[in-house]
């Protein structure tokens, strides 16, 4: 009689031959074993030298292994400290526990999941971005009883993610803003040749009645609206460029207070307003040297705004003011006012308030503003009451300094020139 044992067949021997036999049972034995401890040492190196995490957890949470690598993912130094430390894996580790909440869904679900990418915290408080790919273990009746998986760190590769989704959500920006370039230009362009328009109609029908001085005044008029037309056209390429991270060098000196009031000229002659003007400034004599053309855009729409939606024969306020480090402005109106549903929305391009959509307008004119006091590095506020009017404030920053012409350029913000006047208000 005989049996086979691994493939060899053994006999029954004689009972004076069963040393011999229990020998080699006891050499094929070792020789399992010794297999069985190579493959173990194996996989235990591979598991603790792995670069990637490796665990494995209970359903409700807590870790059952965890190698080293998924130690220093968390930021802890051994498995041992990571497992006793984190009791409770969706509380504990997910930035937003719903995370944990999904993946368990996920895995009854599917079985495997891979690559589901979650914000987690590390034992320093920081937090990091992972990526795990993991499967469930369920017990003899079907149900999940724990899962086990790898963890992956792509904390660079998600802001570098992130990075490139700003990159083109800027490019679409620019995009955008060049598509509204066009029709900003044509906004404040059909400004200036209603100017000239209106200038030229003047001459036309009442030139003969006219001095040759006050002739000359209206052809002045009209060169200086052209030269204004140029100057915005510039205006708008210095709000573009500063958009795209580029700084304007159009830059020039001019008297604050003349300059202002040259403003609302231009305001009357376009709106042909019957209302007054309450002008207060404390800056005699300042000099200003700056992009002048973009103070211009600014105090225009203001004013032009003051005087749309403000009654005729009722008095618009301007007051102007220089304090140390800065100038202000400020415009204020009798006006409709504007409802405080819409005053989160005012800057934004082609938005007009609900109780003015009577009113001609483009919703372009608040918005230019906006970029224009961003521009200088400035800010503005406003104040407003439906039925009592508007007051807008406008900051900007200056600096008095005795520099050369030449060291001004690339400079976004206005400089108090003391060069030009020897008498000034800029308060040092």
């Amino acid at each position: 009689m005989s049996w086979n044992v691994e493939n060899e067949v053994y006999s029954i021997e004689p009972l004076q031959n069963k040393p011999k036999f229990a020998s080699r049972v006891s050499a094929k034995r070792e020789m399992l074993e010794q297999t069985l401890l190579e493959t173990e040492t194996k996989y235990r190196s591979i598991f603790e030298n792995a670069l990637v995490g490796i665990f494995q957890a209970t359903n409700n949470g807590k870790y059952l292994i965890a190698n080293p690598a998924l130690a220093r993912i968390y930021g802890y130094e051994s498995p041992s400290e990571f497992m006793a430390t984190v009791t409770n894996i969706k509380e504990q580790l997910y930035v937003d526990q719903n995370r944990h909440i999904e993946l368990m869904n996920l895995l009854q679900a599917r079985n495997v999941v891979c690559r589901f990418e979650s914000q987690v915290y590390r034992k320093d408080g920081s937090t990091i971005w992972i990526s795990e790919n993991a499967r469930a273990i369920y017990d003899s009746n079907g149900q999940l009883l724990s899962y086990e998986g790898s963890v992956e760190e792509i904390t660079e590769r998600k802001y570098s993610e992130e990075m490139m989704h700003a990159k083109l959500a800027k490019e679409k920006e620019i995009n955008e803003m060049k598509s509204r370039f066009l029709s900003m230009v044509c906004h404040d362009l059909r400004t200036f040749l209603t100017i000239i328009i209106t200038t030229s109609d003047l001459l036309k029908l009442h030139g003969n009645k006219f001095t040759p001085k006050d002739r000359g005044q209206y052809f002045d008029k009209i060169t200086v609206t052209v030269k204004n037309m140029n100057e915005l056209l510039e205006g708008f390429l210095a709000i573009s460029k500063a958009e795209c991270g580029k700084k304007t060098t159009q830059i020039a000196p001019f008297e604050l207070q003349s300059f202002c009031q040259a403003i609302w000229q231009d305001v009357q002659t376009i709106t042909k307003t019957t209302h007054k003007l309450a002008f207060i400034s404390t800056c005699e004599n300042v000099t200003l040297v700056s992009e002048k053309t973009l103070i211009r855009q600014i105090l225009m729409n203001l004013l032009l705004n003051a005087v749309k939606y403000s009654p005729q024969d009722t008095t618009v306020y301007f007051d102007l003011s220089c304090q140390k480090n800065q100038m202000t402005f400020r415009i204020k109106d009798e006006g409709v006012g504007i409802p405080q549903e819409d005053r989160e929305h005012l800057f934004e391009v082609f938005h007009r308030a609900s109780n003015v959509l009577n009113f001609s307008g483009t919703g372009l004119g608040m918005a230019i503003v906006k970029r224009g006091v961003e521009l200088y590095g400035g800010k503005i506020l406003v104040e407003s009451e439906v039925g009592c009017g508007t007051t807008f404030t406008v900051i900007l920053p200056t600096i008095c300094t005795k520099l050369a012409t030449s060291e001004w350029e690339n400079k976004i913000f206005c400089v108090c020139d003391e060069s030009h006047h020897s008498h000034h208000n800029c308060n040092h």
